[in-house]
């Protein structure tokens, strides 16, 4: 029996992107609770959504290097690249709801912590090239 669904082997990999790719598209665009996420992040700088977005973002990046069975820094930029595409797509796509907007910082917050997941998994993979 095929092994589809397991995190070791290619299609179990795209598999948890595809997946964990749609739930980040249906929170998108699904109607925000009344009152919105006012609450304020770590650190109090800035608004926990924005925390939100990029630990999602950063989740995003792990999953997509994993699945492109990134070993080298052009597979991981790619990675980043796609992650950040992506996000920028579902601004696009908010923009159109009349219950959500285009929000550039949400974007920024996005490929914030998609870089910083990609900083730190080129940090491994330096440590495993020495």
């Amino acid at each position: 029996m095929a092994d589809w669904y397991s995190l070791r082997n290619g299609s179990g990999r795209v598999v948890a992107v595809v997946l964990y790719a749609a739930v980040v598209f249906a929170a998108s665009v699904a109607v925000p609770p009344e009152g919105g996420t006012a609450m304020t992040g770590p650190l109090g700088v800035v608004g926990a959504d924005k925390w939100f977005h990029a630990v999602g973002y950063a989740v995003l990046v792990v999953l997509v290097a994993n699945a492109l069975g990134t070993t080298t820094r052009s597979r991981l930029a790619l990675a980043v690249t796609l992650a950040t595409g992506y996000g920028l797509g579902i601004e696009v796509v908010q923009s159109a709801l009349p219950w959500r907007s285009f929000d550039v910082l949400d974007a920024l917050a996005n490929f914030l912590g998609a870089l910083l997941a990609g900083i730190v998994l080129s940090l491994d993979i330096s440590n495993r090239l020495d």
